[in-house]
């Protein structure tokens, strides 16, 4: 999307951080990391020849598609996971805005349109004190979509074509990080009005130590899964699971 000089700066001057382009990289996380420059910062490339998603699966990264990862200060305590559902939530809301298609969010960093995938957030972060940091992931089919998601493009006529979809999602990325940590809880309350999920719904969450099982109860303000079962209500940390899926 961004692969000059000319483009990277005036991307920086909409967005209000430095902004670093690449042609290619293993991916914007790893060029994100070992980046030595300022706080807040965006790296964006053309092509990944290794991206990642959540719990290190393989992301496809064919030309054409949003690749980016914001730099941002991690403040004490630091990020909520709600941070990944916050940005997926700005999406869906920035697409309406802009006359898109209408975008649903699904626990715990996905976007879905028509029932399929187009869109994933993912999130590290290292250090401490003063110099820790916060990487967030962005990652959007806008032209191409591996088998059973979908790109953005299908959905949304006229197109306004990838430079434009980018700089719309990035920007309403930079803006929850810049609202910081403490306005999550806010933008969570219209989770419901975008959830893929149904109340009540049952669900099964895949973990590491085992299945566990329940009904689908919405979204904690910390960013948690609630998952009621007989006479009590779990919440399921980002971390524990390792797949949600309808219980058949």
């Amino acid at each position: 999307m961004t692969g000059s000089g000319t483009d990277a700066g005036r991307l920086a001057a909409r967005l209000g951080v430095r902004v670093v382009a690449h042609e290619a990289v293993t991916s914007t996380m790893d060029a994100a990391r070992v980046d030595p420059g300022p706080v807040p910062a965006v790296h964006i490339t053309r092509r990944q020849t290794a991206g990642r998603g959540r719990r290190g699966r393989g992301w496809e990264s064919p030309p054409g598609n949003l690749y980016a990862t914001v730099a941002w200060p991690d403040p004490d305590p630091g990020w909520p996971p709600a941070v990944l559902a916050a940005i997926q939530l700005a999406w869906a809301e920035a697409l309406d805005e802009a006359g898109g298609p209408a975008a649903q969010v699904k626990w715990p960093n996905d976007g879905w349109i028509a029932g399929r995938k187009w869109s994933g957030v993912v999130a590290e972060r290292s250090g401490a004190g003063g110099e820790a940091r916060l990487w967030v992931g962005l990652g959007a089919n806008l032209l191409v979509a591996p088998e059973g998601a979908t790109a953005l493009a299908e959905h949304w006529r006229p197109w306004p074509g990838a430079s434009a979809a980018s700089e719309i999602l990035l920007e309403a990325a930079i803006a929850v990080l810049a609202d910081g940590p403490g306005a999550l809880a806010a933008r969570l309350d219209r989770w419901p009005a975008r959830d893929a999920l149904e109340p009540g719904e049952p669900l099964v969450v895949e973990r590491p130590d085992g299945p566990v099982e329940g009904r689908y109860a919405g979204v904690a303000d910390d960013g948690r899964l609630r998952l009621s079962g007989p006479g009590e209500e779990r919440l399921v940390a980002l971390a524990e699971a390792v797949r949600v899926r309808p219980r058949r």
